[in-house]
């Protein structure tokens, strides 16, 4: 399944949409960080957390604004991978559909730094009660070792 997805990514690869919406082609930088997206959005869609979970640094964070059950309003939830984990089975793992796949990309390097805004879809529930949005992603990425990990997401449902 993952070689299939690096077929899929290295076929949809060369092109990236800047915010000008137009077309450019990938440097060889920018491929890498493209494709470990993929991977990484598989892999969650695939649900598989101990792999997930090496796509982090140790202490890497996901924060966003939502409205919980007992908010009485949006605020800003933080956590850090090993807690968004210990919740999966409350989210992700609570529906026998889930899937986030990555539909666009602006991908900036600077060094051992990159940061990247994403689109993706979703979808969430039952095949009876399938919820499907778009949001974004703001990845926060550090190469160490020759290796890129994530130190953050910011997100965005669109739900």
């Amino acid at each position: 399944m993952r070689f299939f997805g690096f077929i899929v990514a290295l076929i949809y690869c060369p092109l990236s949409f800047a915010q000008s919406g137009e077309p450019h082609t990938l440097s060889s930088s920018e491929q890498t960080v493209y494709l470990f997206l993929q991977d990484y959005y598989g892999t969650m869609s695939d649900r598989n957390w101990n792999l997930y979970r090496d796509f982090f640094v140790e202490k890497g964070t996901l924060t966003t604004v939502w409205k919980s059950g007992s908010d009485q309003k949006p605020e800003i939830h933080g956590y850090t991978i090993d807690e968004f984990l210990a919740q999966t089975k409350d989210g992700p793992d609570s529906q026998p559909i889930f899937e986030e796949r990555m539909i666009d990309a602006d991908i900036s390097i600077q060094g051992n730094l990159a940061s990247v805004y994403t689109k993706y879809k979703a979808k969430f529930g039952t095949s009876d009660k399938l919820i499907e949005w778009e949001g974004f992603d703001l990845f926060s990425l550090i190469r160490y070792a020759g290796e890129w990990k994530i130190v953050s997401i910011t997100y965005e449902s669109g739900m």
